[in-house]
């Protein structure tokens, strides 16, 4: 490593450790909420468009089924919790009834932000969502993620309006990209984006005033995703708080990052972009990795309002906390040429995923 270390044109690690600060947020200044991309950043991904679904040129391909292993994982277990807390029974006996044989995300809305071509959006569809969401702040890699989804043959369908009305998100496996947007934009304007014309319009006219009252439930995802994107925006907690802001009760948001340790640094920067080159050299800059402690702060030490519209006629506003529910490294096998991942809750050291549940404050 050490040979390594000094044949590239890379900070050293005493200087990298020299200029950061542990007691600060990696981030120097905290942007408008409309403004948390950097302009560079987006068009680095978006001339990686090209290549988004190439596995040999993107990592993220090989390290999509072990984030969707994780997030079957723990959604299952959410299943079988909620299961033992309100059993069904089947109408003949007090046995409970057997577990759903429907897809593990049937009837929920799914929000990934960051979604870049669609990997995980696509699985997300696949998995049995009513509806997923995906938003990106690069127009040019969406519109890469809309032809690879929604090409001839691949079995699903577009919730993207096209005026007047006659696309609807009701549909099973379907769709919606959003470009050239963050995700607080997103939750600032969430009403115009998260259902189409004819949804907006029977609402609209049942209820005129409903788009200056607090979110309901139907117009919040059970599931919401922020995964490899923290490490590229300027303000990571503004992020997640509009991720969590646009969550329901009980939905989960899974998030995915690097630690910031000397081990992902010599993997994640020197390894992978310097000696294999298996990512394009300055996609990462160590100083805005992030350890699950730091992550779990920024998500979990918020006490959420309600969003949800359940207050009632007294106006008692409901109060929600983040808690954190499942964590492991994503730890790839060797040799490492053939990027083979596994999932290892012991090693955090470098790619990690977590999952934060919404709770009512009881």
């Amino acid at each position: 490593w050490k040979l390594a270390l000094s044949s590239v044109p890379s900070p050293s690690l005493s200087a990298l450790a020299h200029n950061y600060d542990f007691s600060t947020s990696a981030a120097s200044s905290s942007p408008s909420a409309s403004t948390n991309s950097n302009p560079s950043e987006v068009d680095k991904f978006s001339s990686f468009a090209g290549h988004w679904w190439d596995s040999r040129a993107n990592p993220l391909v090989g390290m999509n089924p072990i984030r969707i292993r994780f997030m079957r994982e723990v959604l299952l277990a959410q299943q079988r919790q909620q299961q033992q807390q309100h059993p069904r029974h089947d109408g003949h006996n007090d046995t409970p009834a057997s577990p759903s044989s429907l897809p593990l995300l049937h009837g929920k809305r799914v929000l990934d932000i960051g979604c870049g071509g669609g990997l995980l959006t696509e699985s997300m569809a696949r998995l049995g969502a009513s509806s997923v969401v995906g938003v990106d702040a690069s127009s040019h890699v969406v519109e890469v993620a809309k032809r690879h989804s929604f090409h001839s043959g691949s079995g699903l369908r577009s919730c993207d309006d096209d005026g007047d009305g006659e696309n609807d998100t009701t549909v099973e496996n379907g769709i919606r990209y959003i470009g050239g947007m963050t995700v607080e934009e997103l939750a600032n304007h969430h009403w115009h984006y998260s259902q189409p014309q004819r949804q907006r319009r029977r609402r609209l006219s049942e209820n005129p005033s409903s788009e200056t009252n607090n979110r309901d439930n139907h117009e919040l995802f059970d599931v919401v995703t922020a995964l490899e994107i923290i490490e590229h925006v300027p303000d990571p907690t503004s992020l997640l708080r509009s991720a969590v802001s646009l969550l329901r009760p009980d939905g989960i948001l899974f998030v995915s990052t690097i630690n910031r340790t000397w081990k992902s640094y010599g993997m994640a920067i020197v390894a992978a972009e310097y000696i294999s080159g298996k990512v394009p050299v300055g996609t990462h800059d160590w100083n805005r990795f992030w350890s699950p402690d730091e992550v779990e702060r920024m998500v979990c030490d918020v006490e959420h309002g309600g969003d949800s519209g359940s207050g009632g006629a007294t106006g008692h506003e409901e109060k929600y906390v983040m808690k954190q529910v499942g964590l492991s490294g994503m730890v790839i096998q060797p040799p490492f040429v053939n990027l083979k991942w596994s999932l290892d809750p012991l090693d955090t050291d470098v790619n990690w995923i977590g999952a934060y549940q919404k709770q009512r404050v009881r």
